[in-house]
């Protein structure tokens, strides 16, 4: 399982002498701090972050988009203070806003992000705001912070409530380390970072000023993405001077620099995003009244009644309405016989019942364990399917004294494994971001409601354009519709 990684390198770190990685010098500021990963370290730290995030949220598979992106953002990067590092872009398959850095240089965009953005400027910024994260090793200083206070990199524990410490071994994973929260210095540091670069690489750094502002406006916006991979502001605080910090900076830097037109290409960058898949993708699962589909394997599994639903990424959380029980579902590369094995040994579980089955004719290993943290003893029915090469996993969990009576709820969403047939499901396609040139002068509501989007879109679909619906549109305007 992918949180054992992170449990090694932890030991790695703990064990690390001071004389060699308890004090480094920022190639940033020239200055010493405390840092308990070394250079070597931190490229592996990202190196393992970055399979733990495709295998929790997947690369966007459009290889144009990946290459675009990488063609932005590698000339930043050689702008940097930090050139030399192996630098790795990807696009992530979230509908979330966000952008990531991990240790070593890794940065995640996702395409939520990228349906927002409205053009190459704004992107260099955001892109350049990661880089400066990477060059001034915050998210190294913040993960060597996290091991002197004991907290630890976990994800999940929070979503899964009163069970999140007796599970933590089985919600650790490596992306926890994109959940690590900067400071406002921190964030002064790259978004300064970040026009320097972005200045010297050409760009209008003033755009990324505009994106926080666009930001800004998200959090009056209902629905803004939801799951538990966070938003941008969730792991990026924003001080109030932030804006006009950034165009104070953007104006010193041009005075520095020989004059030269600085690059915005809207019209480049929304020819790329043309059909980008916008919000959740439905092939890679979907609710429906009780049951949860997934086309990808071609099954369904029906979801308790009344207990409340989450996703995050590939994993589903099904939790009892008075939270008295939790089933948690996952898929896993490998056999029935390996994750399970994986399982109880991660969990420590006092195994009191294995057996071989069958799910609707698909090899199964059903086992009921004990877990146990301190005075909390919980009891886990769990069921390990396998389809093709991959491994379904369900974990139904609640307190021991009332798992008798939850357990044929707990053990439902297994049981009811079912092939996914019906054709209209199979082949639900997503809702994907369109550009649109406006034919004549109009507001943007009337364009809106000639290009028949649906109307609880309009405002996110204003939004995303930095527009206001009452806004007026000229001719050969180029819009960013969701369809």
């Amino acid at each position: 399982m992918k949180e054992r990684w992170l449990r090694r390198l932890t030991g790695l770190v703990l064990l690390c002498s001071t004389a060699l990685c308890g004090c480094a010098v920022n190639p940033v500021t020239g200055q010493s701090e405390l840092m308990l990963v070394s250079e070597q370290e931190e490229r592996q730290l990202g190196d393992r972050t970055r399979g733990a995030v495709v295998e929790e949220y997947g690369v966007y598979d459009n290889a144009a988009l990946q290459d675009y992106v990488n063609g932005v953002a590698r000339p930043l990067a050689q702008l940097s203070h930090r050139p030399a590092l192996d630098w790795q872009f990807q696009v992530m398959d979230s509908p979330v806003v966000n952008a990531f850095a991990a240790p070593g240089g890794y940065i995640f965009v996702t395409r939520g992000l990228l349906a927002v953005v409205n053009d190459e400027a704004e992107l260099a910024g955001v892109l350049a705001h990661e880089i400066g994260h990477v060059t001034a090793r915050h998210s190294a200083r913040k993960y060597s912070q996290s091991l002197l206070t004991g907290l630890g990199v976990q994800l999940g524990a929070s979503l899964a409530g009163s069970y999140g410490k007796v599970l933590g071994p089985l919600l650790e994973v490596g992306t926890g380390l994109l959940f690590l929260k900067y400071s406002r210095d921190d964030e002064r540091q790259a978004d300064a970072l970040a026009v320097e670069y972005a200045t010297k690489g050409g760009y209008d750094a003033n755009r990324m000023a505009d994106f926080f502002v666009t930001l800004e406006r998200q959090q009056t916006l209902e629905g803004g993405g939801g799951g538990a991979l966070p938003e941008w502001f969730s792991t990026h605080p924003s001080p109030v001077d932030r804006e006009a910090a950034v165009r104070t900076q953007t104006a010193q830097w041009r005075s520095r620099l020989p004059a030269r037109n600085y690059r915005i290409n809207g019209d480049a960058y929304l020819a790329r995003i043309d059909g980008l898949v916008y919000g959740e993708d439905p092939r890679q699962g979907f609710r429906e009244g009780e049951w949860f589909y997934l086309p990808q394997y071609q099954v369904q599994f029906r979801i308790p009644a009344q207990w409340s639903f989450a996703r995050e990424g590939s994993r589903v959380q099904m939790t009892h309405p008075q939270k008295s029980g939790v089933v948690l579902f996952s898929v896993e590369k490998g056999t029935v016989d390996a994750v399970a094995g994986a399982f109880v040994s991660s969990m420590k579980a006092g195994v009191q019942q294995s057996g071989e089955r069958t799910v609707n004719g698909m090899k199964a290993r059903e086992i009921i364990s004990v877990v146990v943290d301190g005075q909390q003893r919980a009891k886990v029915v769990s069921h390990f399917v396998q389809k093709g090469g991959e491994v379904l996993v369900f974990h139904g969990l609640a307190d021991e004294a009332v798992f008798p009576q939850l357990s044929a709820t707990l053990g439902q969403p297994a049981a009811s494994l079912a092939p996914l047939v019906d054709k209209a499901r199979l082949n639900r396609q997503p809702q994907r971001l369109l550009v649109r040139p406006v034919t004549r002068a109009t507001t943007l509501e009337n364009f809106l409601q000639e290009q028949q989007v649906d109307r609880e879109l309009w405002p996110r679909v204003a939004w995303m354009n930095e527009l206001q619906l009452s806004d007026r549109l000229s001719a050969g305007q180029r819009v960013k519709i969701v369809k």
